[in-house]
């Protein structure tokens, strides 16, 4: 296949981010609307440093003309914001309609063991420092951001990688 999903994560090993199960959409007989947003079961997998977990409930993707002026402010003429979220973990990604796709914002939490990860909502602070590519309805992010990671109470760098199918 030519989907890209490993992940090369900077001495940490190589990490298989699993695709998603694919969702099922229906299109209804009414016009459209300028915003669009479809929410049905799938498989989203966040890999944070070494730590992986699938998510199995329900992804949520809305696509909405862009807002240049927003806070991360929003690339391209089209914003898809995606959520998926369990007991255990949660994802939040705002992608552009770029080719491939900027990644306008992020955050992400994932517990483990007695600990947690979490990287708050926040921008790209370079081009290079979190990646997307898109397949169809699929989306696999990676990068690294600013978070917290368990036993930690200072901020670093956290490796992470996302794939996601959306309805």
């Amino acid at each position: 296949m030519g989907r890209r999903t490993v992940l090369d994560a900077a001495g940490l090993g190589v990490v298989v981010l699993v695709a998603g199960i694919s969702a099922c959409s229906t299109k209804s007989g009414g016009p459209a609307s300028p915003a669009s947003s479809s929410r049905a079961p799938s498989a989203t997998t966040v890999m944070l440093d070494r730590h992986a977990h699938t998510i199995t409930n329900g992804v949520e993707c809305t696509s909405s003309a862009a807002k240049p002026s927003a806070t991360p402010a929003e690339s391209g003429d089209l914003t898809t914001r995606i959520t998926a979220h369990d007991d255990s973990a949660s994802v939040s990604l705002a992608l552009s309609d770029e080719i491939p796709p900027s990644v306008d914002g992020f955050a992400i939490s994932l517990k483990v063991g007695n600990g947690q990860y979490q990287l708050p909502y926040q921008s790209a602070q370079s081009p290079t420092q979190v990646q997307a590519t898109k397949e169809g309805k699929s989306y696999t992010v990676t990068g690294t951001g600013q978070g917290t990671a368990p036993g930690q109470s200072d901020t670093r760098q956290v490796i992470f990688g996302i794939h996601v199918t959306c309805p």
